[in-house]
């Protein structure tokens, strides 16, 4: 691609930003060497408008072309920032940004085009953990509505079902304090952690832990407590802790690396939809960290979540 500036055409290439002209008339294509390196063209691909185009993300091309129609017809601005479907499978969001030029060989569109990965990925992270922490907002919520019909149920007067409210609320302080990593410098003890994270919930339901002790490594802790977390909270809300005289045995085996943790409580009228939503999708993000393997299954009235995770590596 020409260019009246040799200092500046260098410049932009060392900044990564690859510079594109298109001509109006027959929609051809002019791309400079760091824009094909951007969409992994070869020299040919990169007059074939239809080859940039699967470049592009089908989820965003309409939106990319209708925009480029926009700016070439009215004049608009072009600034998109899309998706790429790469050969090499690499994960690439560009930005593009274009004016249109008039003279008297007709209009083009001249734009420069540049790597936005790493931003969309902070952005993505961010949505995330506003997500998630809005997620813990109505789990407290949901443990407090919990913790309060409890109260209520085994309380005889006033003073009582303050007693009983303050030292859940303490509990679920600790809980809480577990998953800000607050209080978490050395392993902790696996039974101990779910008796942290159960206090808030639980009043008269049975209550079964077995196994060996097994330490939980400092690293792992965070992910595993959103994990037990989310299953507590579902107990509370559709589960076995909504219910006074529920059930929950929770046994847990070594193994060569990690242990197995086996979760069950009876609920002979369990919504198996009730755990559908961003909590599932929590869980699953958490597990994916602790490399975790997890089944969830319904039968005879027991729910039971089965999960091997390893403690290797940590």
């Amino acid at each position: 691609m020409p260019t009246d500036d040799t200092g500046l055409d260098s410049a932009f290439g060392f900044a990564g930003i690859g510079r594109w002209e298109m001509t109006v008339d027959d929609g051809s294509l002019r791309l400079d060497p760091v824009c094909r390196d951007l969409f992994e063209l070869s020299d040919s691909d990169a007059t074939a408008q239809s080859v940039i185009v699967e470049r592009i993300v089908e989820a965003d091309r309409e939106r990319v072309f209708k925009a480029l129609d926009t700016l070439t017809t009215n004049g608009d601005e072009y600034d998109q920032t899309f998706r790429l479907n790469l050969p090499s499978g690499r994960e690439r969001w560009l930005r593009g940004v274009a004016k249109l030029s008039k003279g008297p060989d007709g209009s083009k569109v001249i734009g420069v085009s540049f790597d936005v990965t790493s931003e969309q990925k902070l952005l993505a992270e961010r949505e995330l953990h506003l997500s998630e922490i809005n997620h813990r907002i109505k789990n407290l919520f949901a443990l407090v509505a919990a913790m309060i019909s409890s109260a209520a149920r085994e309380s005889t007067d006033k003073d009582e079902v303050v007693s009983n409210l303050r030292d859940r609320v303490t509990a679920l302080d600790r809980a809480h304090s577990l998953m800000l990593r607050t209080d978490v410098s050395r392993p902790i003890p696996l039974e101990a952690l779910l008796n942290e994270i159960l206090a808030p919930a639980r009043s008269l339901q049975t209550i079964v832990m077995s196994g060996v002790e097994v330490l939980i490594p400092a690293k792992a802790i965070t992910s595993l407590v959103l994990i037990f977390h989310e299953w507590v909270t579902n107990s509370a809300k559709y589960g076995a802790l909504r219910h006074s005289d529920g059930t929950i045995n929770v046994e847990w085996v070594p193994y060569d690396g990690g242990v197995r943790i086996l979760w069950r409580e009876l609920v002979p009228d369990y919504d198996i939809d009730a755990e559908k939503g961003f909590g599932s999708r929590l869980i699953q993000a958490s597990a994916m960290q602790l490399r975790a393997e997890k089944e969830r299954r319904f039968e005879d009235g027991w729910l039971t979540i089965d999960m091997r995770l390893p403690l290797d590596g940590y």
